[in-house]
């Protein structure tokens, strides 16, 4: 047989081309679906996913959380609670302040949120987007609002957009823009910019997420020291020190400490820290501060969710004691 088909061992061939064959169509089609999803994904990243809906008020829930530890450092948990609001806007929460006796919340989506003390009768909360922003507002890239600081001449807000690196003041009741400035820094892109501010003096002082280096309003570089991960929220305590909010990614999650940051002749340097024993997926992001009329410091903490609502909306509130009197 072998003799008379001396050439059958071409089969052999034929099966190695087919494979080939085979190799090349499915490369093919795995080319062309990924060239399909990088083309859907840059369709979709041009239309908009963002849609205002205007000034609402809402009944807002208080519910008490078991944060399962008591103390973060020096400051002691005297309060936790997760909110709930009837509107998918409510969270997000990048920036916060106290203001007229209650809150004042920004979103990482351009959205301002007011709303009462924990403890307060029927409590309610008022939503409104930002009346204007750089861009366009259909879309998030625009509107990603992350740091909130209080005008020193008590013109109003100044907001800070990441990604567009620029410097907004709107009135007290965010009605309309008074000033626009841009943030120049070459260490600034996408996801990269400014996360926190402070008024000093007459003027601002810009913390980006990264870089290591606080901006001061004259435009110099302060770096600050001893200082890893990535800053998120900022404020200035009673004796001129700062107090951050400091997070790191792991690989489960992220790591959030508090930090207090003492001026020196170059920049910053860390004084303390302390761990923020909060959940893996929880992200401190907000942060503001007063004083208590017994001298006690109450210091409010709030968690970003990620605008996703199965992921909770925290409020912490912490208190250091003064030293008694010798």
């Amino acid at each position: 047989m072998q003799r008379l088909m001396s050439d059958s061992n071409k089969t052999e061939a034929e099966r190695a081309v087919q494979r080939e064959f085979r190799k090349i169509i499915v490369g093919g089609a795995c080319s062309l679906l990924a060239a399909a999803i990088l083309i859907s994904g840059a369709w979709l990243d041009r239309l908009p996913e963002r849609i205002e809906s205007g000034h609402r008020v809402l009944p807002l829930e208080y519910e008490t959380s078991s944060l399962g530890f008591d103390r973060v450092g020096p400051f002691r948990v005297v309060g936790a609670w997760r909110l709930r609001v009837g509107d998918a806007r409510f969270g997000g929460v990048s920036a916060m302040a106290i203001d007229a006796g209650g809150f004042l919340a920004l979103s990482d989506s351009g959205v301002v949120a007011r709303f009462p003390r924990p403890g307060s009768v029927r409590p309610v909360i008022a939503l409104d987007e930002l009346p204007d922003g750089p861009g366009n507002p259909g879309f998030k890239y625009n509107r990603d609002s992350e740091a909130l600081a209080a005008d020193p001449a008590g013109r109003g807000w100044w907001v800070a957009f990441e990604n567009r690196d620029a410097l907004w003041l709107y009135d007290p009741k965010f009605d309309r823009v008074l000033e626009r400035r841009r943030i120049d820094h070459e260490g600034l892109g996408r996801n990269r910019g400014v996360e926190a501010m402070v008024a000093e003096g007459d003027g601002l002082l810009l913390f980006p997420e990264r870089g290591g280096v606080a901006l001061s309003a004259g435009g110099r570089r302060l770096p600050i020291r001893g200082v890893s991960g990535w800053i998120s929220d900022a404020v200035v305590l009673p004796d001129g020190r700062l107090l951050v909010a400091n997070r790191t990614p792991t690989g489960i999650g992220l790591s959030n400490r508090l930090a207090v940051l003492e001026r020196d002749r170059i920049g910053f340097h860390l004084r303390a820290e302390w761990p923020i024993p909060v959940g893996r997926l929880d992200n401190i992001e907000a942060l503001a501060v007063e004083a208590r009329p017994d001298g006690a410091l109450r210091l409010w903490m709030m968690t970003d969710n990620n605008l996703q609502q199965r992921r909770p909306t925290l409020l912490i509130a912490l208190e250091l004691r003064p030293r008694p009197a010798r």
